[in-house]
């Protein structure tokens, strides 16, 4: 067996970068995801998707699990740096974040997640301000840039 090491990795020649991506619970009822990552990342992810990031479709997408319901909501964004505050959120579930980003293709990439977090009950049992878990797989939603469409009705 070879006893050298593999000379090529995503990584060779990038110095080391720290990307952060947290969520945490201010108070209660209220969500706040953060996020920070960096211009190596970004380029790694290029790399992976084989698109350029300004033309990649970046997200953040939060989950919820409570009582056997799971729901998602999903905001698209357009910096690497931010936060997201949602307030009034349910009590009595479990949340999770993560950073996707996606390409002309729908092929999605994650590059980041939360771990779960339980928000306890708050006395808030609105859900409808999440979506269901479905909602983003259904194919208007998936539209790719290299769709086409057909005229019908047009004489020749």
């Amino acid at each position: 067996m070879d006893q050298h090491s593999f000379p090529y990795n995503i990584r060779r020649g990038i110095p080391f970068f720290r990307d952060v991506f947290d969520m945490n619970i201010q108070n209660s009822h209220t969500l706040t995801v953060r996020w920070n990552l960096s211009v190596q990342t970004m380029k790694l992810a290029e790399t992976v998707l084989f698109e350029k990031t300004p033309d990649m479709i970046k997200e953040i997408r939060i989950f919820m699990k409570r009582n056997g319901i799971e729901a998602v909501r999903t905001k698209r964004i357009k910096r690497d740096k931010g936060k997201w505050i949602i307030v009034q959120v349910p009590g009595h579930a479990l949340y999770r974040a993560e950073y996707r980003i996606l390409n002309s293709m729908n092929v999605s990439l994650k590059l980041a997640e939360t771990e779960d977090t339980l928000l306890a009950e708050n006395g808030v049992s609105d859900i409808n301000s999440f979506r269901n878990a479905e909602a983003h797989t259904r194919w208007e939603e998936q539209f790719s840039a290299y769709t086409c469409y057909r005229s019908e009705g047009r004489e020749k």
